[in-house]
Parts: structure tokens; sequence; C-alpha cells
């Protein structure tokens, strides 16, 4: 978990210092400095953000999006590679979010995700030890949840592709205990990733990304290693 709260430490920074950045920006344009342009030249125009692709502060996005782990990572901590063996996840979620700030670069946006569906396969539901030989018994896991804790950063603000980072946190809750006998069906969850938002027309587009996902049970209860996996995903949403 604690690998996990510094990844959305450090990506929180970086929105917040693209944000500063950019309100700089917006500043400078508002009261240019004074430039002497020669006869017959024009000024370039600020960008219009009532052009396509471009997202205003105050939009509403309405999505979806579903993706999926062929496999655990222990690169990163949590669980043992015994433990993360045979294992895949499959997630899906209708996707909320509202633009809070943009300017001709950025926009940076609130999120939520309502999860219907969760399947963790070759959870751990049992194990038994005789003598050295340690059995794992696993079964799949079930759940739904929520993370109301979002927010994403977009780049090219007004381009027809979007690169985007986000950070996302909130919870599921499975039908067993996940990802280990004892660490409870409540599992807290922590996301951050990137990819690319690709507009299909003036307000719609598609997503392709991919996110660090980790779940745990924050110290609460049982064995507290995390569930960690890469996962790739893709969605679509319109902008009202």
């Amino acid at each position: 978990m604690l690998i996990a709260r510094q990844s959305l430490t450090v990506l929180l920074l970086i929105i917040v210092a693209a944000v500063s950045t950019a309100t700089a920006q917006s500043i400078n344009s508002i009261n240019p400095a004074p430039v002497e342009e020669a006869s017959g030249t024009t000024a370039p125009m600020p960008q219009d953000l009532d052009a396509p692709y471009t997202l205003k502060r105050g939009d509403n996005e309405f999505g979806f999006w579903a993706g999926g782990s062929f496999a655990a990572t222990t690169a990163l901590g949590g669980l043992t590679d015994a433990e993360a063996a045979d294992r895949k996840f499959f997630i899906a979620a209708f996707r909320y979010g509202r633009t809070l700030y943009a300017n001709d670069s950025i926009a940076v946006q609130y999120t939520l995700d309502a999860i219907p569906i969760a399947v963790a396969t070759g959870n751990i539901f049992s194990v038994a030890t005789v003598g050295p030989i340690t059995t794992f018994t696993r079964d799949t896991a079930y759940g739904a949840g929520i993370t109301p804790l979002g927010l994403q950063l977009d780049f090219s603000n007004g381009s027809k592709v979007h690169p985007f980072i986000h950070v996302n946190g909130g919870l599921l809750v499975f039908n067993q205990s996940v990802p280990l006998p004892d660490a409870g069906s409540l599992a807290l969850v922590g996301e951050t990733g990137g990819g690319v938002r690709i507009f299909t027309s003036d307000r719609r587009a598609v997503t392709l990304g991919v996110k660090f996902h980790h779940i745990s049970n924050g110290d609460r209860a049982g064995s507290n290693r995390g569930l960690n996996q890469f996962i790739i995903y893709g969605g679509f949403s319109i902008f009202r």
C-alpha cells in the first residue's frame, strides 16, 4: 500500500505543477508584454475553447470502460511469486467526469467510476501446509465497488488526440476474501496510469490506456500483501 500511496502522491504533484504552469501561461497571454510587430503581420490568436475536441470548464463526461490483466506482478512488492501465480483480473466501470479547469493546453477533470463488476480469477481461497509443501486452493472472486477519488490531466487540449495521466482511489467489495484467505472481502483500491483519448467527433471519444492497479486491506486485518497488476483497458465517452 506504501508504494501505491507514493505513486499517487507523485502523480498529484505532477498535476498540480502542470496546472500552476498553465495558469501562469494564461495570465501572461492575457497581459502580454508590448511587442513591436512588422507592418502587415498579424499576431497569433489564442486557441478558441469552443473549437472541436476541446474540453471546457464545466463539461460533463459520461462513459464506459473495461479492461483486464493476464497476470499479477510482484515487481512492486505485494504477493509472493507463488501467491501471484495463475491470477487474472477483469474490471468494467461507468465513468462520470467533470472538467474543473481548462485552457488551450491542458484540461483537469474530476472523475468517478462506478464498478458493477470486478472478477479476480486464481484467487487463493484456502492454504494447506503439509511438511515443506504448501498447497493453494484457488477460486474466482466476484466484486463491485466505486472509485470516487479521481483526477485526470489531459494534454494537447483542442487536438484530436489527448494524451493523459490519471490517479484514482476507492474500494471494491468481493464475495470472498481477496487476495488472500485472511485479507478480508473489502479491498481498498489505488490506481495510477495514462493513455490517449481519441476524439471521433466534436463531443465523442474513445480511450485506450494502461493503469497500475493495487488492492489491499489497508492493514485493517490479516495479511496485507497487496494484489498488484497492470490493467490494459479501452472505453468510450460522450461530453456535454
